[in-house]
């Protein structure tokens, strides 16, 4: 079965928490995730200069999007809300520096529409 899953909980949320376990469970049981999007809250999830407190949740999900080389898109819009930018992202706004930790990439909704084209389930994880 192949699932996409959108997560709109940050890291401070236990929602994020059990998105996590969740993507993995489904990927341990064989299913495929077509794409993770990051909505919201949960595209502090990709920010790599996260505070201690939340670091270890945003390094697990890196890994398990490395590790299985997963699609993960971080809504653009949201993310430069919350201060999340990827080099070029950093580049056009005249920033100094970017934080988008490696796996992820800025996208849009229309990533999302795409991806429940081509999933048999959906799911959003969140407040």
């Amino acid at each position: 079965m192949r699932f996409s899953l959108m997560i709109t909980a940050g890291p401070d949320h236990p929602a994020a928490s059990t998105a996590l376990q969740l993507a993995q469970a489904l990927l341990q049981g064989g299913h495929q995730i077509v794409r993770l999007f990051f909505y919201r809250q949960g595209v502090l999830l990709a920010n790599r200069l996260t505070g201690a407190d939340h670091l270890a949740l945003c390094q697990s999900w890196q890994k398990l999007i490395v590790e299985h080389q997963l699609d993960a898109v971080v809504c653009v819009s949201a993310a430069l809300r919350r201060g999340v930018v990827d080099a070029d992202e950093s580049a056009r706004q005249g920033l100094d520096s970017d934080n988008l930790a490696p796996g992820f990439q800025l996208g849009g909704l229309g990533q999302w529409a795409d991806a429940l084209v081509h999933s048999d389930r959906s799911l959003s994880l969140g407040p």
